[in-house]
């Protein structure tokens, strides 16, 4: 799934995101979720998460901001600038930059090892800093062919 189209919820309880990336899952489960994730399990989104997210609007830019990124979620999870892993929740993130703001999709990962969206909001730059600085985020850059790399060092 490339993009999201609010009107799918009108006949479908969830739909599915996609999966995370293999490398995201190998580097993720080695830093902090300790084999938890598995490949190709799909990332539930249920249409009762769209009212929470909707919690969020206002702290977006602007709507057509807000309305982007909600709609760009998957891609967000695809190709993210960052990821990053909550250190009490069990939960990971897909952060990507966005002109002035960096926009945060959280995923749930639950104990046997399903995987469900949770919310999406702005970062500001201070958080996503002090993730970095304590392991708990990381950068991502992109080779020739679009594979990810992740960087394990903050500099």
């Amino acid at each position: 799934m490339n993009k999201i189209d609010r009107t799918i919820f009108d006949t479908k309880k969830c739909i599915s995101l996609g999966t995370i990336r293999k490398e995201f899952v190998d580097f993720l489960n080695t830093h902090g979720l300790d084999g938890l994730l598995k490949y190709e399990t799909p990332i539930v989104f249920w249409k009762d998460r769209i009212e929470h997210t909707d919690e969020h609007k206002n702290d977006f830019s602007s709507d057509t901001m807000y309305q982007i990124c909600f709609e760009e979620i998957p891609q967000i999870i695809f190709h993210p600038d960052y990821i990053s892993i909550h250190p009490k929740e069990k939960s990971v993130s897909f952060i990507r930059n966005y002109s002035s703001n960096h926009v945060n999709v959280a995923i749930r990962v639950t104990l046997s090892g399903n995987l469900a969206y949770r919310t999406m909001y702005p970062l500001i730059d201070a958080t996503l800093t002090h993730y970095l600085e304590t392991s708990h985020a990381w950068k991502v850059e992109y080779s020739e062919d679009d594979s990810p790399v992740i960087i394990d060092k903050y500099n």
